[in-house]
């Protein structure tokens, strides 16, 4: 947004000068006003607020302060309190410096195109001052481009300006006109932009630590906890299996959930025994086909699933009906296709979720 309008003022500093600039013939002092005259009193007016340290009144915070209902009053009270704040100040600065110094580069831009690319012809008039005065005038403003190795005109070419033009002369002025728009609008911008920025990393936000909201997380942690005898826990084991119980008579079946296992052979003499293979459930109707199958007969059931795939809760939801239908009951058998590939938090949330359960495991 800042770059955006940036832009949209070199832009309008550029198309405004070369606009005023359109006559061949130039007052150089109106000129010299044109370009310089807002931007030189701006920034006096900003200094003068630095000085009296003034907040400018925020327009935006007339949007809430007609507002009735408690959120519109906490966003007034909170934009106050952040334009009150001396960064915000500085903040702003920067800003309205950063939109001035891209508007005095357009204008520089526009003179030195048009000053390269066309003829121009300075002069000056005046009523009540004559050619002595404007060469004090000239010599002060001068002072600081010719420093910087800007041509600047000479008393006698002062004096030949007066309701005069000479060609001759007009590099010279042009000159003048470039170095006076760097020296006293560019150069007193960027150094105004660059005192902003370096006061607003100076002045970082600060959170007042007596507000409640704070005072109330500042007290949850700084309370202490003391161990003694009376609230002793004893630290947590590992999960481990239910018992799995073999004397319940049935039916042993092995299924494995959503796809086939690397070894089709998996079930063969777990815990001893011979499990019939049921296949895979891979979908909602080889489910419901082997839930009626178990609602008819006793079955113990040896569930395969891989252990490093999450428990979702779809798997979850599968294994909840299945136990529910094995009159006999479940065991749940951890399928490590890849040794290499075993995340042990995953296993530990299998673990968990199986000993909530009640069901038993195998690994």
């Amino acid at each position: 947004m800042l770059t955006a309008a940036s832009v949209i003022w070199f832009v309008f500093g550029f198309i405004g000068t070369y606009g005023m600039m359109q006559q061949d013939s130039l007052n150089f002092f109106l000129i010299l006003f044109a370009v310089l005259g807002i931007n030189t009193l701006m920034l006096i007016v900003w200094l003068l607020g630095l000085c009296l340290n003034k907040t400018p009144n925020m327009p935006h915070a007339a949007l809430f302060s007609g507002s009735r209902d408690s959120i519109g009053q906490t966003l007034t009270e909170l934009y106050t309190q952040a334009a009150m704040q001396p960064r915000a100040k500085w903040t702003r600065g920067a800003m309205s410096h950063r939109l001035a110094l891209c508007g005095l580069g357009g204008m520089f831009a526009a003179v030195l195109l048009l000053l390269i690319v066309r003829q121009y012809q300075f002069n000056w008039e005046s009523t009540l001052l004559n050619g002595n005065h404007f060469a004090q005038i000239i010599a002060v403003l001068a002072w600081l481009p010719s420093k910087l190795g800007f041509a600047v005109p000479t008393d006698d070419m002062v004096r030949a300006a007066q309701n005069a033009y000479h060609a001759e002369h007009a590099a010279t002025w042009g000159s003048l006109l470039l170095g006076s728009l760097l020296c006293y609008g560019c150069l007193p911008r960027l150094l105004a932009w660059a005192i902003c920025v370096y006061q607003r990393r100076q002045k970082q936000p600060e959170i007042d630590l007596n507000l409640p909201y704070y005072q109330n997380i500042s007290q949850k942690w700084q309370q202490k906890i003391v161990d003694d005898a009376s609230d002793y826990r004893a630290d947590d084991i590992p999960h481990i299996a239910p018992k799995i119980s073999l004397d319940a008579q049935g039916a042993r079946w092995a299924i494995v959930l959503d796809a086939p296992p690397k070894n089709p052979q998996w079930f063969e003499q777990i815990l001893g025994q011979d499990w019939v293979n049921k296949g895979v459930l891979a979908e909602r109707g080889d489910v419901a086909i082997l839930l009626d199958e178990l609602a008819q007969q006793s079955v113990q059931l040896l569930v395969g699933v891989r252990a490093h795939h999450v428990p979702d809760r779809g798997v979850m939801r599968t294994l909840t009906k299945l136990a529910q239908a094995a009159q006999a009951g479940i065991v749940v058998q951890f399928l490590h296709d890849d040794v290499d590939a075993i995340n042990m938090e995953i296993v530990v949330q299998w673990r968990e979720i199986l000993s909530q359960h009640g069901w038993a495991w195998l690994e």
